[in-house]
């Protein structure tokens, strides 16, 4: 008896230890648990159908994720570090202070859950990973944090959003396109989030209260619900595979821009995802498909093709959908321009369309011919649209973006492209003339030429003329190439525009702004012209180097460059009129304060510019004065950033001052003062200031504090908010706004953005990739660097 317990015992202990150490089929973690990548361990769910763990990339990292395990594509439902992959060696924890924590290989953790009330975890048959306290109540859930797919039984509610991958088979970081109900209405869209531009796919569920988009566990359908009225908008999907136990399913926004519903086949056999239901029937109408230039085909309304217009060649030949740039860059408008400079390309069943930004006129009840000469004969448009059944022709200004050929040929309309001539063709086009013409003109160079071979050769042997001839051989003059593609202006021009300059708007660092107006496609066009001042002395080439790179931006908050004047010592810059004026008189002017919506929205469109100066256009921009001086509003009060791309063309001297440009005092990095180089986390610290100064529609200066105020002891905005998040007593810096109490968790996510910002070391800021990714609340705001008081 005592032998039989011993050896019940040593069962029960060895049991007990290889379940402990390996959690592979039990579905509860406990405490203490870890995977390590590289090491084909993995938490699966109880049917073994989804799994938790490290998922490996081709490029040899991991995500830490959840998938589909069972199926021969294990196909990624979920990630907790998608823009960050991790190496082999690194480690998921959930440690037995209830976190849950990625280790890098090389130390650096990442905590995915920070709250000490976790008891356990599990992986469930629904794809979702939980964690539980020790009522087994869910206190933290994947399903909560969606990557770009949702799971049969999930629901998208308001304020969730799906983001794309950038590649479906080698790069899971966030792509281009985005899905998302939007908490103003209710709709749920489809966009290219970061050219900020109208949905390209929506339900039309708006104004409806609360709206979720449900995929419904038992009959595979996908459909958009009024959660008030618990009733369904409409079905999206039309039909589903049956039995639903036989499949497995999702729901998945690609690396096309297209939202689409997925099944495969459980049974043996079965080697891909069928597509049940798609939102968008023609890829080629998904805004930004191929990039900027580029030219988006579809044989079959499935497969894209991404290829470059006549005159541009791809940017990166291995990935087409990045775009294309131009092979030859020319200002069509420069004076010296010709009409032989260019060449019209038609292009059949081919459209460029951009909304009304990209429309630089409609010309009625016209022709192709009409539409044509329109294209030909206006310097500020680059390409035509005719559509024939309407006679009418949009024209069309830089850049072109969307650019797509219809499918099936439709027959209904014809683009016109203004491409530049590149030198070789000009050089053909020299020598092309009539038989007649040729014998004519070597006929008579030859007579020339004896002639003054003769001639040349009796005065060159006169005495008299040997102390004066002088021969010296040029080579013939080269055409200079146009640097930009940008209207160039004359002094005079700009002078009666602006009423001889009378027409001040503002004063500012970079120089003085009037107001003017300009004549643009016969219309009277309300614009803005900087007079540069305190300028680099630069050649004329480095003037329009610097120029170029500014007119070649193209994003939704940042101020459209319109021309330019580089006339002697005259430097000037013509950009679009803001009728709204500065983001500081709409903060802190005499009348109502804004609303905290449409300040937390500008925060996010100024966050979204700056990201694309830093990362996405062409050339890599720093500010390096970010302020609210410098955003503008337009009548939408829409935030665009000014003044950008301005600080290469200063003096030397004008840098680091209380009043001058490069840095305004208050919002310059520490680092700056210390003279460390300037990166792009000097604009992250400018933007963090700015940031809280949006949110709580206060000055970062008050130099004169009311008496009855609560905070009189603190005159810098910075100081009190640090103070105040040490203290762990945020709320209390709100305890009189009723606005913002009633979104105090938005308000506290954008707090804690704007306190990482301004941390001292500039290697705790964060990008602002990753900045507009907290502010939009895409990934997961962590508890900031509690730094010492900021240097200002």
């Amino acid at each position: 008896m005592a032998v039989t317990r011993i050896l019940l015992w040593v069962f029960t202990f060895i049991l007990s230890s290889h379940c402990s150490c390996t959690q592979m089929n039990n579905s509860t973690i406990n405490l203490g648990s870890s995977i390590s990548a590289g090491s084909n361990s993995s938490w699966k769910s109880p049917s073994g159908d989804f799994a938790f763990g490290f998922y490996p990339l081709v490029t040899g990292k991991y995500l830490v994720g959840i998938w589909f395990d069972k199926i021969s594509e294990k196909t990624l439902v979920w990630s907790a570090n998608r823009d960050d992959p991790a190496g082999k060696g690194s480690s998921i924890k959930l440690s037995r202070t209830g976190q849950l924590v990625l280790r890098h290989s090389n130390g650096t953790e990442v905590v995915i859950y920070n709250v000490t009330s976790t008891d356990s975890a599990s992986m469930q048959d629904n794809g979702n990973f939980v964690l539980r306290n020790s009522s087994s109540g869910i206190i933290w859930q994947s399903f909560n944090f969606p990557t770009n797919t949702i799971l049969l039984g999930q629901a998208l509610v308001m304020g969730q959003k799906l983001y794309s991958n950038a590649n479906d088979t080698v790069d899971y970081s966030i792509g281009r396109f985005k899905l998302e109900i939007q908490e103003s209405d209710g709709n749920v869209l489809l966009k290219a989030f970061h050219f900020s531009y109208p949905a390209y796919w929506y339900t039309a569920t708006v104004n409806n209260g609360n709206v979720s988009l449900v995929f419904n566990k038992t009959t595979a359908f996908l459909y958009p619900i009024y959660v008030e009225k618990n009733s369904k908008a409409y079905n999206m999907t039309s039909a589903a595979p049956t039995p639903i136990e036989d499949f497995y399913h999702r729901a998945t926004i690609n690396d096309k821009g297209n939202f689409q519903q997925l099944a495969f086949y459980k049974g043996n056999g079965a080697s891909q995802w069928d597509v049940v239901w798609e939102a968008i029937k023609e890829p080629c109408t998904v805004d930004n498909i191929c990039g900027v230039f580029g030219f988006c085909t579809s044989p079959d309304n499935k497969i894209v093709n991404c290829t470059c217009l006549p005159g541009y060649s791809p940017r990166d030949p291995n990935i087409p959908s990045k775009g294309c740039y131009p092979n030859v860059v020319m200002e069509f408008c420069a004076p010296n321009s010709l009409a032989s400079d260019f060449t019209i390309e038609r292009l059949d069943d081919s459209d460029f369309p951009n909304f009304d930004f990209a429309n630089l006129a409609k010309i009625e009840q016209t022709d192709e011919d009409g539409c044509r000469e329109e294209v030909m004969n206006d310097c500020f448009c680059v390409a035509g649209v005719f559509y024939r059944e309407s006679h009418v022709c949009y024209k069309k200004r830089m850049p072109l973006v969307n650019g797509r050929r219809s499918n099936p040929a439709t027959n209904n309309m014809v683009a016109f492209l203004k491409v530049p001539v590149e030198n070789d063709n000009l050089d053909r086009k020299d020598k092309k003339e009539s038989p007649s013409s040729a014998v004519i003109l070597a006929s008579f160079l030859s007579c020339s030429i004896l002639a003054v071979l003769f001639a040349a050769i009796g005065i060159y042997q006169h005495p008299w003329a040997q102390r004066y001839i002088c021969v010296q051989l040029q080579p013939p003059p080269k055409r200079k190439p146009v640097e930009i593609n940008l209207k160039a202006y004359s002094f005079q021009d700009l002078q009666e525009a602006s009423n001889g300059f009378k027409n001040i708007l503002g004063q500012g660092a970079f120089g003085t702004v009037y107001s003017g107006v300009l004549t643009l496609e016969d219309e009277e066009v309300e614009v803005a012209v900087k007079k540069l001042e305190r300028v680099i002395e630069r050649g004329e080439k480095e003037f329009l180097t610097e120029v170029q790179v500014i007119g070649l931006t193209h994003h939704r908050n940042l101020v459209r460059l319109l021309g330019y004047c580089n006339e002697h010592n005259h430097r000037l810059l013509v950009y679009e009129l803001m009728q709204n004026g500065t983001l500081s008189n709409f903060l802190f002017g005499e009348e109502e304060r804004p609303s905290w919506e449409s300040r937390a929205q500008i925060a996010l469109g100024i966050g979204r510019g700056l990201l694309y100066l830093h990362e996405e256009c062409e050339t890599q921009i720093i500010h390096c004065d970010i302020k609210p001086q410098n955003v503008l509003l337009d009548n939408n009060n829409t935030a665009k950033i000014a003044d950008f791309g301005l600080a290469k063309l200063l003096m030397p001297n004008q840098t680091r001052t209380n009043t001058n440009v490069r840095g305004t005092m208050g919002y310059i990095a520490p680092e700056w003062l210390k003279n460390a180089p300037v990166t792009a986390k000097v604009d992250v610290y400018s933007f963090g200031v700015m940031l809280l100064e949006i949110i709580y529609c206060r000055k970062h200066m008050e130099l004169h504090p009311a008496a009855e105020s609560a905070e009189v002891e603190y005159t810098i905005l910075t100081d009190w908010v640090l103070s105040c998040v040490r203290d762990g007593n945020l709320e209390s810096t709100v305890s009189n706004d009723t606005e913002l109490l009633s979104d105090y968790k938005r308000f506290e996510r954008m707090a804690m953005v704007g306190v990482w910002c301004i941390c001292s070391n500039p290697t705790l800021r964060p990008s602002m990739k990753k900045v507009v990714q907290m502010l939009e609340g895409t990934v997961e705001v962590e508890v900031p660097p509690l730094v010492d008081a900021q240097i200002f």
